[in-house]
């Protein structure tokens, strides 16, 4: 057996292995003996059919798959061994050369281990921009509140107007035997085509209009398109902002009647006033999370940027195969098939893997990254550590600790939780070595 190898990528080595000619036939042979006790040719007692016989009756397709399982898999570890490759998962195997009375060849795609040259991770300059919370964003914090609260009136004696609620039906001209469909808009803050149709139209009334997607659309199959569709006002609908006042507040926020215990004195929300600095004190602790992500992410960026990471493709394969298998499990849970998705969505799989991968890219050299800093720094987490964090879960969720533990312990959650534990000590600590400067 001739062994050569060649490094292909960083992280991948092709094994071309040849196996001689008199080897390969001896393997054939002894398929077709193995066939003849399994094949049954009339005429023929079991194993004594002639090879001439079995040739024309099976082929030499099926002696060759024979032989090419009892052959690749042994010839393979031991180009292993002579190599001193070190496979990270199954290699892909090729076959090059597959006649009868000659060498069988076969290349071996062999994935290896990742490979991390930490760049600069320690010292790091980044800046901390903490967004200052106005009296505008409280109030339009509390509008969206009021408006959860809404009441409506059906409108029936005058035309559409600014602010009125419209259900509509849409039929796409470009599709004039499909089922119309349903939608909801708020005049005036739809696109600007429906908001300018809309506006003086009574119910029952129908308009064709052209409308321009703008690219940010959050519906793909939308994005950037221009549709001409007749428009149908079904209903119109009149909304009333609940006032703003003392006695508003206390309803909304009244607390349940069902907690175990009743909230503390200064937790209680029932002014304008109160609500008012409940609002800012969670809209600044927002800013402050949302600061200190960024800076998390910042950092991030630089180790990667300043690093040389690579990985066998095989990595980005296993993630994307595993994000696809959830999606389609997602899907099927709310009874949608795959294809209506990517119907919707308009991609194929194809399209859909590749976005997937653009993805894996980063997440895989970022988890790379963050567990060579790990194994640099030598960042452990303790049981003490697990057992903290159970007993955070076991509170957020009003469960006695003993019972989180059990629910952990039978989902396999554990390594779950020690794998987030590592992932935020590293986090922590690259933070921690940084220079972060305050701009905010």
């Amino acid at each position: 057996m001739q062994v050569t190898q060649e490094q292909t990528k960083p992280c991948e080595v092709d094994l071309r292995i040849e196996i001689e000619a008199d080897v390969f036939r001896s393997a054939i042979d002894d398929a077709y003996k193995q066939l003849a006790k399994t094949v049954k040719v009339d005429g023929f007692r079991p194993g004594k059919t002639p090879r001439v016989v079995l040739e024309k009756v099976v082929g030499d397709e099926a002696a060759i798959e024979r032989a090419l399982d009892e052959l690749i898999q042994p010839a393979y570890s031991e180009a292993l061994t002579e190599t001193k490759v070190e496979p990270w998962a199954l290699a892909e195997i090729d076959l090059e050369e597959c006649e009868i009375g000659k060498p069988l060849v076969f290349i071996a795609k062999v994935p290896l281990a990742p490979k991390v040259e930490l760049g600069q991770y320690v010292g790091l300059e980044v800046e901390r921009n903490v967004d200052v919370i106005t009296n505008d964003d409280v109030d339009a914090e509390i509008l969206k509140m009021r408006q959860r609260q809404m009441k409506f009136e059906q409108i029936t004696d005058r035309p559409a107007q600014l602010e009125d609620t419209a259900v509509l039906e849409l039929f796409d001209e470009e599709e004039p035997d499909a089922e119309p469909k349903k939608d909801v808009a708020v005049i005036g803050e739809a696109l600007p085509e429906f908001n300018e149709a809309l506006t003086g139209m009574n119910v029952g009334d129908e308009k064709l209009i052209a409308v321009t997607y703008p690219e940010d659309y959050p519906k793909e199959d939308l994005k950037g398109k221009e549709k001409s569709m007749r428009v149908k006002l079904v209903e119109l609908h009149k909304g009333t902002l609940p006032e703003l006042t003392d006695e508003w507040v206390a309803e909304y926020f009244a607390p349940p009647a069902d907690l175990p215990e009743p909230p503390a004195a200064d937790e209680i929300v029932d002014t304008v006033e109160k609500l008012q600095a409940k609002v800012r004190s969670v809209l600044e602790e927002q800013a402050i999370e949302s600061a200190d992500t960024q800076v998390q992410d910042q950092i991030l960026d630089k180790v990667i940027a300043g690093s040389t990471i690579d990985y066998p493709d095989v990595m980005v394969k296993e993630n994307v195969d595993e994000r696809l298998n959830q999606l389609m499990k997602r899907l099927s849970d709310q009874g949608i098939t795959l294809e209506a998705y990517l119907q919707y969505q308009n991609k194929t799989v194809e399209q859909l893997r590749e976005q997937y991968a653009e993805t894996a890219d980063k997440a895989l050299k970022l988890n790379l990254a963050i567990y060579e800093v790990v194994e640099k720094e030598n960042i452990k987490v303790e049981e003490a550590d697990v057992e903290s964090e159970i007993a955070k879960i076991a509170e957020a969720n009003h469960l006695p600790i003993e019972s989180a533990k059990a629910y952990i312990d039978s989902t396999g959650r554990q390594k779950d939780i020690q794998y987030q534990l590592l992932h935020k000590k590293a986090l922590d600590f690259l933070v921690g070595a940084s220079n972060i400067k305050n701009v905010g």
